[in-house]
């Protein structure tokens, strides 16, 4: 398949070096509405403009997309903008991926980074990053549009919902729920349910703040 990758930053680079190793996807271009210059490349993936130029390349073949964006809010809009014109939403796992044979359902247009481990029961929702190293233990379940950071370790039984973040090595006790649009900041601890629409961090974690609608 024919695909373009969404995005031109640090996030594309992790993106496109995982799918260097599906010989079915073939990468047409980087699609950014910032771009250098005409002759901006990403390991020689010619970096081309924002949405508007994506229903000439439809007509030139591209079928597939997926989103490398971490910012949970932007990354959605991409993927939702990008759906509505047909695209089909493709996965990037790397093949040091861990996921379990029995019971793990994955989305449409997830990323699953290097080394990271995914248990058995495992539901993920679409547009889902699942960064490097992470663990996503038994019966959890991300919803749509999650990024969960590097080194994150989820125990058994938890939901983390839709749009919210886990920032770089933290740790969430099993039963938990994150809520909606929630922030968990690097290295926190979580030991109890926390809110919708909230930043979190520390160790144990504690709410900060309650996040503005243009926020989120």
């Amino acid at each position: 398949m024919i695909i373009v990758i969404i995005g031109a930053g640090g996030q594309a680079r992790v993106v496109y070096e995982i799918l260097r190793y599906n010989r079915n996807m073939e990468i047409f271009a980087f699609i950014d509405n910032i771009i250098k210059g005409s002759e901006e490349k990403i390991m020689e993936i010619q970096v081309l403009g924002d949405h508007s130029i994506l229903p000439k390349l439809i007509k030139e073949g591209v079928k597939g997309y997926i989103v490398a964006v971490g910012d949970n809010k932007i990354r959605m809009q991409h993927f939702n903008k990008c759906l509505s014109m047909e695209l089909i939403p493709i996965n990037a796992i790397h093949p040091t991926a861990h996921i379990a044979y029995n019971g793990v359902k994955i989305g449409k247009g997830v990323v699953i980074a290097t080394g990271a481990t995914i248990a058995t029961g495992t539901t993920i929702g679409d547009n889902v990053i699942i960064n490097t190293g992470a663990i996503i233990e038994h019966e959890d379940v991300i919803e749509d549009h999650v990024h969960i950071a590097p080194g994150v370790v989820l125990a058994g039984r938890i939901t983390v919902k839709e749009n919210a973040f886990i920032g770089a090595g933290s740790v969430v006790k099993e039963y938990i729920t994150i809520g909606k649009n929630t922030i968990i900041g690097a290295g926190s601890i979580v030991l109890e349910d926390i809110p919708d629409n909230v930043v979190a961090v520390g160790a144990p974690v504690k709410v900060i703040k309650i996040r503005k609608e243009e926020e989120k």
